[in-house]
């Protein structure tokens, strides 16, 4: 298959159907099932139904402010994402092609459980928009790395800030669910991943992939060696086109992807804030550190139908689960549909324009 009949067949638009119909599904459910319980009124704290609430809201010069940073945030994100790219591919992506790049690369990850995500598309979207192969390779390694290494430097942070203003870090009363081990399997995880990306991109990238070929000779992980072994090539390829990289590309994309990520994560409690008078933004900011681990678990495209659920059981001792299925549905109207349609809509063009790069 060509790259561009790889791309076709990684984004076909047919593919939003499927994270569409469960994602409107689970909204449609949360809000039906909700509607009739027994809340209390964050403003009095007296007893009520959310059907009840919602009748009696009164949209306030708080709730347009909120709904505006909301926004504010998404763009910002998305904003962040291309000039990341830019600095990364070395100023030879405009900025067509880096928010082209961003709107493809996002809609990818949303077709694609979250632990798959879409680097192996992204690498063929960069090559197309006229990226060597090896920046294409770097800068797609690179960005992972980023972005893992500002979350486990978020992860004790928030935790420190959660404790100082009184907090809980995990939600209470998870029944069944250990989202304490899940989340620390999973925090590990991503810490022994960035140190071997660290090391094959910046030490000694040689070494690193014979660690790799050497663990995965071992019988219970053979069968992932032939994909390891392709991501550990990948992985040399990335170190050799980022080999001479001055210390200032790496602080610019790093300042990037902490303005992105950050606002990625102030979407919700901007959300928040349209209903709540006051919000434990720290607070919040963990319990979403928290989800975000969890969520990699979920078979679904994106997520879709357990970010929505999960949502109020990880705020709901938080906030109170007023509001809470309301806000659930906003957060994934402003974080992840978007990128479902843009994504559909920029396609076509897309591969009309980079033919001739591709």
């Amino acid at each position: 298959m060509s790259d561009a009949q790889r791309i076709r067949s990684a984004l076909s638009p047919g593919k939003v159907l499927l994270p569409l119909a469960i994602g409107v599904a689970a909204a449609w459910w949360l809000l039906d099932a909700s509607l009739d319980d027994v809340v209390r009124d964050p403003a009095t704290g007296l007893q009520t139904t959310t059907r009840e609430l919602l009748q009696q809201f009164t949209w306030s010069a708080r709730s347009s402010w909120a709904l505006g940073g909301a926004l504010l945030c998404v763009l910002l994100r998305d904003f962040a994402y291309m000039v990341r790219l830019r600095i990364l591919g070395l100023g030879r992506l405009n900025w067509r092609s880096a928010f082209s790049s961003i709107v493809l690369w996002e809609f990818a990850s949303a077709l694609t459980p979250s632990v798959v995500g879409g680097s192996a598309v992204a690498i063929l979207i960069l090559k197309r928009e006229g990226l060597p192969v090896g920046r294409s390779v770097a800068t797609v390694f690179v960005t992972a790395l980023m972005d893992e290494l500002f979350y486990i430097l978020a992860v004790p942070l928030t935790a420190v800030a959660v404790a100082a203003t009184g907090g809980a870090f995990f939600p209470e009363g998870s029944g069944d669910w250990p989202v304490a081990t899940l989340f620390a399997m999973g925090y590990g995880f991503i810490v022994v991943l960035t140190t071997l990306i660290l090391l094959g991109v910046l030490v000694a990238p040689r070494r690193v992939q014979a660690l790799l070929d050497r663990w995965f000779q071992w019988r219970p992980l053979r069968r992932w060696r032939e994909r390891v072994a392709a991501w550990s090539e990948d992985l040399v390829v990335a170190s050799d086109a980022m080999r001479g990289s001055g210390w200032r590309l790496w602080a610019k994309a790093m300042g990037a992807t902490v303005v992105s990520w950050s606002a990625r994560f102030l979407t919700l409690n901007c959300l928040l804030l349209v209903f709540f008078e006051a919000v434990p933004h720290a607070a919040v900011m963990g319990r979403q550190l928290v989800m975000w681990i969890i969520l990699m678990i979920s078979p679904t495209p994106g997520s879709a139908g357990f970010a929505e659920v999960a949502l109020p059981e990880f705020l709901g001792d938080v906030t109170g689960l007023a509001y809470l299925a309301v806000v659930a549905v906003l957060w994934r109207l402003f974080t992840y549909f978007p990128y479902l349609f843009a994504g559909a809509l920029v396609l076509p063009s897309w591969l009309s324009r980079t033919r001739r790069k591709g």
